[in-house]
């Protein structure tokens, strides 16, 4: 049986999770931009805000990681270390993925309604109820609430708080 270097494991742990956590957020935060550019008030960086949390996740792990190396570490500890690091990264990766789908689905659907924008046409010429184009029924688009945009941000981030406390608990 091959012995693994336990700082090596734990290693490879403190740079998983700062490498996954950062790619997670990064990808939230760039469909997050989109959105903020194409508001006009502060509440439009909410889901950046919310998106750099996933990496702030990630280096917590990884500096705690640091902090744990020793000459006297068993491989037991190196294991649990990778895997730590492995738990709060993934987690944060599909945090952030997560975040991504939702901010481009509103990007998408709601291309020019932001919460609290001006739409480019005037609500005297938009029909109440829908109208017909191309044999398919359109509704009107309604704004995004604030509420709602934020109530489903924190529960997508929270995927990434999940794998934050399950790497504490595994480095305890």
């Amino acid at each position: 049986m091959t012995s693994v270097d336990p700082q090596l494991l734990t290693g490879l742990g403190s740079a998983a999770s700062i490498f996954l956590a950062s790619a997670g957020a990064a990808i939230a935060s760039s469909h997050s931009g989109l959105y903020a550019v194409r508001g006009n008030d502060l509440k439009a960086f909410a889901p950046i805000i919310i998106a750099g949390v996933l990496a702030i996740y990630g280096i917590i792990v990884s500096v705690l990681l640091v902090f744990t190396f020793k000459d006297d570490m068993t491989q037991v500890e190196g294991y649990r270390n990778l895997s730590a690091g492995l738990a709060v990264g993934l987690a944060c990766a599909a945090s952030g993925l997560g975040l991504a789908t939702f901010m481009k689905q509103i990007n998408e659907h709601h291309p020019t309604m932001v919460p609290h924008s001006t739409s480019i046409v005037s609500p005297e010429s938009e029909p109440l109820v829908g109208r017909h184009t191309n044999g398919t029924f359109q509704q009107n688009q309604q704004p995004i609430s604030f509420v709602y945009l934020c109530s489903c941000l924190v529960f997508l981030e929270a995927i990434g708080l999940y794998g934050l406390i399950v790497a504490l608990f595994l480095m305890a």
